[in-house]
């Protein structure tokens, strides 16, 4: 990294994720230099009169950067227990299972606290600090070398055993805590300009959503004469905009999608799922689709043609129904899951692009969110979709505003793309920092 200089001499470490190190760093393991207690089985019930019910972190508590301590789950533990597995503030939390390795330290703890058997708990013994090693592990994992030590083609788990014979490069106590400083600082500002260019992108969201709405609720003329739409949630429309429900601008019903058992995925037709209706771009990506094999009667039945739009009208999540994208073009017959609705409108009526932005735009998705069941999964009522209102321009009208939203769309969508990548370069370039930093490059 050219504003930092290189140490003055060079040892081979032995250890092909490490490289060569400073010659006057130590060539050592894990265990050597620091404690590691593996977490306490679950236990559920007392099994004595002196059992108490104690808070527990486990695996899923320890994000990079951070260990989340909110809301804690209880089990129960004896007083040797909790002596044994207790974890206090400074502690460094690595990942047994699930994501191996991932690590953080524990801060802002204010309530006794124990770990569960999938995350281990490391403290310094000596000429050793858990701060450096904190951010080392952030280097091994980024180097995939857990993948490997941890046989992730099976279920990866992290063992003391394993974690204990990590070979461990060790600068001088005093230099550890200055990288440990050195890293803190930085990253804390990189992580700084990562936020205000996040915030930047949750703007360009905010001002892309605002665009659409105004554009299919308001119409792109503001001199025009407005009417009020008669619909709360609406407000007002062009004076002359007419109002719809959209049963009344469908070419045919509204059809729920085919179900299929796994054992007819893979190949065949392409198959829309939940998870292909995007709201950014309101159009389905045929080139990205599943496929399931189907029966010629379900082809005509749940195929779709240019213009037919999906509607998301079930999920597990309240926050995934309500939305819709439509096909443009396919060199094949395109069929959709039961989760979905497809409509097919009257195209002498509704421009495609115009209707799928109106029922994406944020006040028709709230609208039609609050009218979901969710007494098991979250859905919305194909009646209650079909009568939903739609305000309809002319024709003319109405493709004016879709090319004018892709021209908008796409400008905005170019911004993104910019700041998105600057955030990528930023990210890489705190990791090269962490990497050079760590094993010694500078």
């Amino acid at each position: 990294m050219g504003n930092y200089q290189a140490y003055e001499k060079y040892k081979d470490s032995g250890v092909e994720w490490l490289g060569k190190i400073p010659d006057h760093w130590k060539r050592s393991v894990f265990r050597y230099y620091f404690d590691i207690q593996l977490g306490k089985m679950l236990q559920n019930e007392s099994q004595s009169e002196h059992d108490e019910e104690i808070s527990y972190l486990k695996a899923i508590h320890i994000r990079w950067d951070k260990v989340n301590i909110d809301d804690l789950p209880k089990m129960w533990t004896s007083p040797r227990e909790k002596e044994k597995y207790s974890v206090k503030n400074g502690d460094l939390l690595i990942s047994e299972g699930g994501e191996v390795g991932r690590t953080a330290l524990l801060k802002d703890l204010q309530e006794d606290c124990i770990i569960q058997n999938a995350a281990h708990r490391v403290r310094p013994l000596s000429q050793s600090k858990v701060e450096y090693l904190n951010y080392l592990m952030r280097h091994i994992a980024d180097t995939k070398w857990f993948d490997i030590l941890c046989n992730k083609s099976t279920i990866a788990h992290l063992t003391s055993e394993k974690l204990g014979a990590l070979p461990l490069p060790l600068p001088p106590l005093d230099e550890q805590e200055m990288i440990a400083n050195f890293l803190d600082r930085k990253t804390k500002q990189i992580d700084d300009l990562i936020a205000k260019k996040e915030a930047i992108l949750a703007k360009l969201d905010e001002k892309r959503s605002a665009i659409i709405s105004h554009a299919v609720t308001k119409g792109l003329d503001l001199t025009v004469p407005m009417k009020d739409s008669g619909i709360e949630w609406l407000g007002v429309i062009p004076k002359h905009w007419e109002i719809n429900r959209l049963r009344h601008i469908l070419k045919e019903q509204l059809v729920n999608g085919i179900f299929k058992k796994r054992d007819s995925w893979g190949k065949g037709n392409p198959i829309v799922n939940v998870f292909d209706v995007f709201i950014e771009s309101n159009i389905v990506d045929i080139e990205t689709l599943d496929r399931v094999e189907c029966e010629e009667d379900e082809l005509s039945k749940y195929s779709a043609l240019y213009g037919d739009f999906f509607f998301v009208r079930s999920s597990l999540k309240l926050e995934g129904i309500g939305k819709s994208a439509t096909v443009l073009e396919s060199p094949e017959p395109v069929v959709f899951e039961c989760h979905l609705i497809r409509g097919r409108p009257n195209l002498s009526l509704v421009d495609a692009k115009f209707l799928i932005a109106y029922l994406n735009c944020h006040f028709t998705r709230s609208f039609l969110v609050s009218k979901a069941n969710q007494v098991t999964m979250a859905t919305i009522d194909q009646n209650k979709f079909k009568d939903v209102h739609i305000p309809t321009p002319t024709l003319d009208e109405q493709k004016t505003i879709s090319k004018y939203l892709e021209q908008k769309t796409a400008e905005i969508d170019l911004q993104k793309a910019k700041v998105q990548e600057a955030i990528e370069r930023l990210k890489e370039y705190r990791t090269a920092l962490i990497t050079n930093a760590v094993t010694g490059k500078i």
